[in-house]
């Protein structure tokens, strides 16, 4: 393989309850078919997805994605009513066998959160206290269900603080990936550096470009994918379970293979991370920034530090 090959990290974020119990086993199956690998972050606490109803009373934007994704067809009512008309379902301790399944295949496994949607709606509310209370939550049922401790953290909907930067630098992680950005990265936010090597998000997800324009048909989602891969980089795509491993699964499918006939090698994030020399990453801002298809802020990649003190000098 050339050095300047294309790197591939697929990262599935599963968000749900159906997601774990559906979804990541139909990702898993296709995967192992065509002979890839992947990371898997689960959602570790209740699914509260049903309270994504409050965020359209409050963000306009989230009801036209809700729209646009066709939400409601893809994850059934009993996801989009989970936590408020319907009570909410454990999603983790629902399905530890699906988090072993997918150990024993050889995928890598970490965590996304405990309450998804908390964390995602009310992270600069939780406080210290509150971000350290979720994160201890998540990790001990993962570490109840997986019999070892994680090693890996990745954010719910991209939105980390310094807070929950400084929380999970104690934990002495191997990575983090809780923004969206270029390539690996120390997390800087006001006067601090973070130690975590935070290995960000490079491509959009396919729930913030279906449905846009020119992008009705799977062929036009599957080329504007293959265009947005590069050569001699580390591409981590973000894929959802309730996303390509339910409706979109046939998309998915069809992007991977474009991939390999491209001689694309797929790598776990651990492996990426591995790979990393953490002194010698250099220390980027961490903006707040919103992105197309894509409701609310997220956490982004900024400036690197350097720069940032010499354009303010």
């Amino acid at each position: 393989m050339p050095e300047q090959a294309m790197r591939v990290a697929l990262k599935v974020d599963v968000d749900t309850h159906q997601g774990l119990g559906q979804g990541a086993p139909r990702l898993m199956r296709a995967l192992q078919a065509e002979g890839v690998t992947a990371t898997f972050f689960i959602a570790m606490g209740p699914d509260n997805a049903g309270r994504a109803i409050v965020r359209v009373l409050k963000n306009p934007g989230f009801l036209a994605k809700m729209r646009r994704t066709g939400a409601v067809s893809m994850y059934g009512w009993r996801t989009v009513l989970s936590g408020t008309l319907l009570p909410a379902r454990p999603i983790a301790l629902s399905f530890p066998q699906v988090i072993r399944a997918l150990e024993a295949a050889g995928f890598e496994v970490g965590v996304h959160g405990y309450d998804h949607v908390r964390w995602q709606d009310r992270l600069d509310a939780l406080g210290d206290a509150g971000v350290r209370a979720e994160l201890a939550e998540a990790f001990e049922a993962f570490r109840a269900i997986a019999r070892r401790p994680a090693r890996a953290f990745a954010a719910p909907g991209w939105r980390t603080s310094a807070a929950a930067l400084r929380a999970l630098d104690e934990m002495k992680l191997d990575y983090r990936s809780d923004t969206r950005g270029r390539a690996p990265y120390r997390c800087a936010i006001g006067g601090e550096i973070f130690a975590t090597p935070e290995i960000p998000t490079t491509l959009p997800t396919l729930d913030e470009v279906m449905g846009g324009p020119g992008l009705a048909a799977r062929d036009a989602v599957v080329r504007f994918y293959l265009e947005r891969f590069r050569d001699g980089e580390l591409n981590v795509h973000t894929i959802h379970a309730e996303t390509e491993g339910m409706g979109e699964l046939d998309t998915f499918v069809a992007i991977v293979r474009g991939l390999k006939a491209r001689g694309a090698r797929f790598v776990q994030l651990r492996d990426a991370a591995a790979a990393i020399d953490a002194a010698a990453l250099p220390a980027c801002e961490v903006v707040r920034a919103t992105l197309d298809g894509r409701a609310g802020w997220i956490s982004a990649q900024g400036e690197p530090r350097e720069r940032t003190a010499a354009l303010s000098a």
